[in-house]
């Protein structure tokens, strides 16, 4: 039995390679983030953390029962703005938590062949409460995480700018800071990184993350309080039940990422919300001074996102259920008939497939992807005031 999987972008290799390690001596694995090389392997079962390359798989291993472990656990409109053909959207199995989280896939036509209740294997580290990251910073201080998300119109990284220590530290005094930026930040936004790093230099208990694809789940568990916008670390530090400040961009609306139906906007209870950067030093102080205040929003979300598993072995259930799946493929048993992977035109299939490349490709994204969405952006929200008005 053979199985690979498919680390698009490297901060999805420690999601990935525990489930890879369960498997060790069970079954022949290939982790590679080489197309061809995974093609060359054909596997049995493949195992992929986001729709990106999903229809390439599709048509270049069609025997292959292909399954979303997901990499983050909020929507922003991706199955939305994924082409509407099956061979794009549709997995043949789909690991989830709770039922919560089973209505993104229906309402987005993506519905699987079946979803696997295993949990979600990236935040196991958190249900186990493994150590946390080993950081420079005075232990007898609280430690507060920034973790925002790379989308334009939805970070608060933009609104916060070289104010972010100093309106962290406002009310709540000499805390330390831990500035985790998603992971594709440094392709797409090089000048927030930049300004980060002149804040941390320049700073006393201040530490920049340097390296954006760092698995976040040890600086997840280094913090007593988390700093957010729209970004999925919001939900899996709930796995810990500590406090959460949300700061809400005014432009988001404006954003493609953008779903009023996304959790991360129908459960903002989780955590204090502010609009206005002048309001984070009195957020910040008052969730490190009274963490429970929020908690009974915050467990009520969190059974609702993770069910039952909370015992930090979902990457087991996530192994055996693959084993399962791969054995009878290997054994020349077929996967029923479930829905049909429509091929689509040629050219549209390589229309997308350049566009999935492109976005991948971190030179684009800093020459000339990044600048764009910030016109796009401003277009948008435009568009959205003069229809307003009329």
């Amino acid at each position: 039995m053979r199985v690979a999987f498919f680390p698009h972008l490297p901060f999805h290799r420690p999601i990935l390679e525990p489930v890879h390690d369960a498997l060790s001596g069970r079954a022949a694995c290939l982790v590679s983030a080489d197309r061809s090389a995974v093609v060359a392997f054909d596997p049995h079962v493949l195992v992929l953390a986001s729709h990106a390359h999903l229809e390439h798989f599709r048509h270049r291993l069609p025997g292959a029962a292909i399954v979303n472990v997901r990499h983050g656990l909020v929507d922003k409109a991706i199955l939305r703005r994924l082409p509407r053909r099956p061979s794009a959207r549709w997995f043949d199995f789909v690991c989830v938590g709770a039922e919560a989280r089973l209505d993104a896939y229906e309402r987005g036509g993506a519905s699987p062949r079946a979803y696997w209740r295993t949990g979600y294997p990236q935040v196991d580290p958190l249900f186990r409460r493994d150590p946390p990251a080993a950081l420079p910073l005075d232990p007898g201080r609280p430690t507060v995480l920034y973790a925002p998300t790379w989308n334009l119109g939805l970070s608060s990284a933009g609104l916060l700018g070289p104010r972010l220590v100093d309106l962290i530290r406002g009310e709540a005094g000499p805390v330390n800071v831990i500035i985790k930026p998603h992971p594709v930040i440094a392709d797409w936004r090089p000048r927030w990184m930049a300004g980060w790093a002149r804040l941390a230099a320049g700073t006393a208990g201040v530490h920049l993350v340097r390296d954006t694809h760092a698995d976040v789940m040890p600086y997840l568990l280094a913090a007593d309080l988390l700093v957010s916008d729209a970004s999925s670390v919001i939900f899996e530090f709930l796995a810990l039940d500590r406090p959460i400040v949300l700061v809400s961009n005014p432009r988001r609306t404006a954003d493609p990422a953008y779903d009023p139906d996304d959790i991360i906007w129908r459960w903002r209870e989780i955590g204090d919300e502010v609009h206005d950067p002048a309001d984070l030093p009195g957020a910040v102080a008052a969730g490190l001074r009274a963490p429970g205040a929020r908690a009974a929003a915050r467990r009520r979300c969190a059974r609702g996102l993770y069910g039952p598993f909370t015992d930090g072995r979902n990457h087991l259930r996530v192994a055996e259920k693959i084993l399962e799946t791969g054995a009878a493929l290997a054994r020349g048993e077929r996967l029923p008939a479930a829905m049909p992977t429509a091929p689509g035109a040629p050219v549209a299939r390589a229309w997308h497939d350049l566009r999935t490349r492109a976005w991948s490709s971190r030179g684009l994204r800093r020459l000339a992807l990044g600048p764009l969405e910030e016109l796009r952006l401003r277009a948008r929200a435009l568009g959205r005031r003069a229809r307003t008005r009329g």
